[in-house]
């Protein structure tokens, strides 16, 4: 079973796939990007350098087919906890390139290889705007309240039109509430699995 944990930066998927760890201790857990040795130096591009679009999108997919090549391939059998995914891939690139577009490139990317279900960490704008106050913001963090809103309501549009399963989490819940809800979902998957 490969689950992807989605949401906009601040979220807290970090956190909470840290929780899951101890829960899940057989599963693997990959993140987007950086998890490679070639996506450790491709996420250092991304997060720092001034590139153009185009440029960041074919980044963003030569750590993705590097990931799942490398690691989600050899494990399909096994559980795999994602910390993003190619939902976020297409939900960030659909601001500037086409939807489908992007569907063709990830589906290229990856064999066809995406997430059999999603848990998306939500955030409504108050609770955004207080967490980025908080931090000091990468590149892509510094785009903007409006624009990371508009990402997160992408994620679900991307899960919705590709029907891929998925479960929206209120994530200005305790971090206990919100890791309970996850281990939940993922527990009833396996079990159906």
């Amino acid at each position: 079973m490969y689950i992807a944990i989605e949401g906009i930066d601040t979220a807290g998927k970090s956190t909470q796939i840290e929780l899951l760890k101890s829960d899940f201790k057989n599963a693997i857990f990959i993140k987007e990007p950086g998890f490679t040795m070639l996506g450790k130096k491709i996420r250092e591009i991304l997060l720092n350098d001034e590139i153009s679009k185009k440029a960041e999108l074919f980044l963003f997919l030569a750590d993705r087919a590097e990931t799942i090549k490398k690691v989600v391939k050899p494990n399909y059998n096994r559980l795999i906890i994602s910390d993003r995914s190619v939902i976020s891939g297409i939900a960030y690139g659909m601001e500037w390139f086409d939807f489908d577009m992007l569907v063709n490139l990830n589906r290229f990317a990856t064999d066809s290889i995406f997430p059999q279900f999603v848990i998306i960490l939500y955030l409504n704008k108050e609770e955004l705007q207080k967490r980025l106050l908080k931090k000091s913001r990468d590149k892509i963090e510094k785009r903007g309240v409006e624009y990371l809103l508009k990402i997160q309501n992408n994620l679900i549009t991307t899960c919705k039109r590709l029907e891929i399963p998925h479960l929206i989490i209120d994530a200005s819940k305790e971090i206990k509430e919100i890791n309970f809800r996850i281990k939940k979902a993922i527990d009833g998957l396996v079990k159906a699995d």
